[in-house]
C-alpha cells in the first residue's frame, strides 16, 4: 500500500542519514590506514611495517608521560590485538588479557576513535612498545657475518643495556693480531670501542693510532675507506677520548682535519653521514647531520646533550620504523634511544629523573609510614586485626619494591653482577637506566650495630662499584629497627663518605609498632 511505500522510503532515508552522520564522524579516522589493492596480511610483527605512509595518529593516552603525545605510524595500527567476551567492548578490553587472535583496523567500529577529544579515545599502547622493543632487540643482535668494527659498535652501544663486555672484548683481541698489510682501519676502529669500555686495550688502540696517523687519505685515485667510514671514525674519535691529555689532544687535532676533508653529505638523514657528525663532534667539530635517534642514544651512552626537540624527532623515527634497512648499528642505536625516551618518561616528572630525585622519593619513606597499617582492633565487622609487620631485610626490600616498582620500568630486583674470581655479587634493586644501585639494609639491637653496617655497605661498594661494572650510584635504605634516631646523623655521615654513595636514607621504626628500644 502506499502507506507501507511511504514507511519503507523514511527508514530507507534515516538509514542512508544514519550512514552519511557515520561516515563524516569516521572520515578522518579513516585515513588511519590505506590498505593497498591485494595487500597480503600474513607479516604483522613491527620488524615488517612499512612506512609508505606519511600521515600520523596523535595518542595521548598512552602510559608515557608525554606532553604531547607519542606518535605512530599508521601502519602500526593496521592491526590491533583483539578479543572477544560476551559482555564487553570485544576488541579493548580495560584488564588488557592476553589477545587470542588479530584484527584489521577497519574493525574496530564506529565507537572506537582514534582522536583525544572523543570520549572512547582508548588506544592500548604499551603492548606495541613491548613489540617495538623487541623487534629492535632481535635487529640488534650480534651477527657474525657482518663486518668486526660494525659488530664492535653495536657492542658498545648496547653496554649499558646488557652489561656484557665479552663479545666486545673478543673482537678486539682478535683487532690485535694482524700487522703489516692485513691490517686494516677497522682493526683500529674495534680497538677504539674495546679502549672506550676496557683501559686494557689502551696500548693496543695507541698503536693501531700511530698506524692510522701514518697513513694518507683523500689520495687522488684511490677509492675511499676509512676516511669516509663512519663506524670506523666514530671508533677512533671515541678510543681518542680516553688516551691521557697530552696525546688525546694531538690525535683529536688530527682527526678534526681529516674530517673536515669530508664530501658533501648525503641524502638528509643518511646513516653514515650522522655516525661521522657524531665523529666530529666528539673531537669538537660541530655537523649539522646526526640524526636524533643517534642524538639521543648518545645521550644515553655519553651524557651528552639531548634537546626536547631531538626526542620527539627520535619518538618519530624509532616508531616508523625509519632506518630498519641501516641494519644492526642503526637496530642497536635506536634500541638504546627508545631506553633513554623511555626512561625520560617515567612517573616523577616530565623531564629527565635523577639520582637526586630518587634519594627524595626515598626520603619521604618515614612519612609514608604514618598510613601503614597497624591496628589495634579490627577496622571492620568482617576482619581480623591487621598487623603488616617488617622483621628482616627482606621486608624492607618488599616495602622498597612497592615504592620503585610503578616508578621505574627497568628496574630489576635481585641482581646479579660481574662475578669477582668465584664470588658473583647480587645486589637489592638495579635501576640500569641511572646507573643506580638501591641496597636495603635492617639494623638490630646492638652496641656494633651501626659500624657494622657501615662496613657492609662498603664492602658492598666496592663490589657493585667494580672497573667495567656498568653502575656507578649507590643509594643505600637502613630500616633501623630499635628507632635510635640520636644516632642517625652520625650514620648518614659515615655512609656519604664511601665512594658511590648518593644517599643515605635511614628509616626509624615508627613508634605505633611498638617495639621497644635496646
Amino acid at each position: 500500500s502506499r502507506r507501507s511505500m511511504v514507511r519503507r522510503h523514511q527508514r530507507s532515508a534515516c538509514s542512508r542519514a544514519r550512514i552519511v552522520g557515520r561516515a563524516e564522524r569516521l572520515r578522518d579516522a579513516s585515513l588511519l590506514h590505506r590498505q593497498s589493492r591485494g595487500e597480503a596480511a600474513a607479516s604483522r610483527s613491527p620488524a615488517a611495517f612499512t612506512s609508505e605512509a606519511s600521515s600520523e595518529v596523535h595518542i595521548p593516552r598512552h602510559d608515557l608521560s608525554c606532553s604531547t603525545g607519542l606518535r605512530f605510524l599508521l601502519s602500526l595500527m593496521a592491526y590491533v590485538h583483539a578479543s572477544s567476551t560476551s559482555d564487553h567492548d570485544p576488541l579493548f578490553r580495560t584488564h588488557r588479557a592476553p589477545s587470542g587472535r588479530t584484527a584489521r583496523r577497519t574493525q574496530l567500529g564506529p565507537r572506537h576513535h582514534a582522536w583525544f577529544h572523543r570520549p572512547d579515545a582508548v588506544v592500548p599502547v604499551t603492548h606495541l612498545i613491548d613489540q617495538l622493543s623487541e623487534a629492535l632487540a632481535i635487529a640488534a643482535s650480534d651477527d657474525v657475518d657482518q663486518p668486526e668494527h660494525a659488530r664492535a659498535f653495536s657492542q658498545w652501544m648496547g653496554f649499558r643495556h646488557h652489561g656484557n663486555i665479552t663479545i666486545l672484548a673478543g673482537l678486539g683481541d682478535a683487532a690485535m693480531a694482524p700487522n703489516g698489510a692485513v691490517r686494516e682501519s677497522k682493526h683500529a676502529a674495534v680497538l677504539g670501542y674495546a679502549c672506550h669500555l676496557d683501559p686494557g686495550f689502551q696500548t693496543a688502540f695507541v698503536d693501531a693510532l700511530n698506524w692510522l696517523q701514518q697513513r694518507s687519505f683523500f689520495v687522488p685515485g684511490r677509492p675511499l675507506a676509512f676516511e669516509v667510514d663512519g663506524i670506523a671514525l666514530l671508533g677512533v674519535a671515541l678510543g681518542i677520548s680516553k688516551l691521557p691529555a697530552a696525546k688525546a689532544k694531538e690525535s683529536a687535532s688530527w682527526l678534526r682535519n681529516l674530517l673536515a676533508k669530508q664530501p658533501a653529505p648525503g641524502s638528509p638523514g643518511d646513516w653514515n653521514d650522522a655516525l661521522i657528525a657524531s665523529a666530529s663532534e666528539l673531537v669538537g667539530q660541530s655537523m649539522s647531520t646526526m640524526t636524533a635517534d643517534l642524538r639521543t642514544a648518545l645521550a644515553e651512552r655519553l651524557g651528552t646533550p639531548a634537546s626536547e626537540e631531538d626526542n620527539e624527532a627520535a619518538w618519530t623515527l624509532i616508531a616508523e620504523r625509519r632506518g630498519r634497512n641501516d641494519g644492526m648499528t642503526r637496530a642497536a642505536t635506536q634500541q638504546i634511544a627508545l631506553h633513554f625516551l623511555l626512561k625520560n618518561s617515567t612517573s616523577i616528572r616530565p623531564g629527565a629523573i635523577t639520582v637526586e630525585q630518587v634519594v627524595n622519593l626515598l626520603e619521604g619513606l618515614s612519612a609514608g609510614l604514618r598510613h601503614w597499617t597497624w591496628e589495634d582492633k579490627p577496622r571492620t565487622p568482617n576482619s581480623a586485626i591487621a598487623r603488616w609487620e617488617i622483621e628482616n631485610e627482606y621486608h624492607v626490600q618488599n616495602l622498597l619494591w612497592a615504592v620503585l616498582a610503578p616508578v621505574f620500568t627497568d628496574i630489576d630486583d635481585e641482581e646479579w653482577l660481574k662475578s669477582l674470581g668465584h664470588h658473583k655479587p647480587r645486589a637489592d634493586f638495579a635501576v640500569p637506566s641511572l646507573d643506580l644501585i638501591i641496597e636495603a639494609k635492617f639494623l638490630r639491637a646492638g652496641k656494633t650495630a651501626f659500624s657494622k653496617v657501615i662496613e657492609e655497605v662498603a664492602a658492598d661498594a666496592s663490589t657493585y662499584l667494580q672497573e667495567l661494572s656498568p653502575y656507578r650510584h649507590i643509594v643505600v635504605v637502613i630500616w633501623d629497627d630499635i628507632a635510635r634516631t640520636e644516632d642517625h646523623s652520625e650514620l648518614r655521615k659515615g655512609l656519604l663518605k664511601i665512594r658511590g654513595i648518593r644517599g643515605a636514607i635511614i628509616v626509624p621504626r615508627p613508634a605505633k609498632m611498638g617495639r621497644a628500644a635496646c
